[in-house]
């Protein structure tokens, strides 16, 4: 799997990288824009687009449908990123089905990344028969069906109402994704199930929840947060399921902040000369 990637902010002097990943049907530079231009200074700001996303070639069928296989491409980018800008340390932050191969990644890829962060996802997302229910529906008959239900689920009515063209965008993504590619990714999200896998991850970890965000449920975050050891788990009020987009702000000074407490923590445990 070749996934797409564009490097945001070439010129910065920050001494670290930061891939990050959108949701399902989600547009990388739609979502993560805001974020990222807060994050100028502090990392080189990598986004990155699933098959059949934003200018993405469609998903290649020789590519199973899990979660592991997405994580393997993301580490390609990873390594096409630093024979480009050097071998800074690298973290990863995915929103929603980015948070949930944020897992995998933190779970097989440890010794080459820095930190992870898991936006408003799980070790589990939903149900695997709606998973599936929902892969032959958009098969069938595209993703525009969606779209007024997962904007109820991705915003609150007062964000909506605030920002109907930041919302419109943002829908956009969903709309414009290739259905079948789309699809696979539900199929990805059905197989997806870490809880048993959870207290072997030391990669550091921090959780980013939504305190309104009806798709994934605070309390499954809060079993992924018990479960790592050192995780840390944050939850930003009145924010439903797209926080990048709602709360860029918050969203941006906790990463800021993890980034600098695993940098520090890591100069600290260098061995004396």
């Amino acid at each position: 799997m070749d996934l797409t990637w564009d490097l945001y902010n070439p010129a910065s002097r920050a001494g670290r990288i930061l891939v990050v990943a959108p949701s399902i049907g989600g547009n990388c530079s739609h979502q993560w824009a805001k974020v990222a231009e807060l994050l100028t200074s502090d990392a080189l700001v990598v986004f990155v687009d699933y098959p059949g996303h934003a200018l993405s070639e469609v998903w290649n069928d020789e590519d199973e449908p899990t979660l592991d296989v997405v994580a393997s491409a993301i580490m390609d980018v990873v390594h096409e990123v630093r024979e480009q800008v050097g071998e800074l340390p690298v973290f990863f932050a995915g929103l929603s089905i980015g948070g949930a191969t944020g897992l995998h990644l933190a779970r097989d890829h440890a010794d080459e990344l820095a930190g992870v962060a898991v936006l408003c996802s799980a070790a589990t997302v939903g149900e695997p028969d709606r998973w599936f229910e929902r892969a032959e529906l958009v098969e069938t008959s595209g993703t525009q069906q969606l779209l007024e239900e997962t904007s109820k689920r991705w915003f609150t009515p007062a964000f909506k109402a605030a920002n109907p063209r930041v919302t419109t965008t943002i829908m956009e993504g969903l709309a414009a994704a290739d259905d079948h590619s789309y699809a696979q990714l539900c199929r990805c999200l059905a197989h997806h199930d870490l809880r048993a896998d959870l207290r072997d991850i030391r990669c550091p970890l921090l959780l980013i929840a939504g305190e309104r965000d009806s798709s994934t449920p605070i309390a499954n975050q809060e079993l992924v947060a018990a479960s790592v050891p050192g995780a840390q788990l944050s939850v930003i009020p009145e924010a439903a399921h797209q926080v990048t987009v709602a709360a860029p702000d918050t969203t941006a000074n906790l990463l800021r902040a993890f980034m600098d407490r695993v940098t520090r923590q890591a100069r600290t445990e260098l061995p004396d000369d």
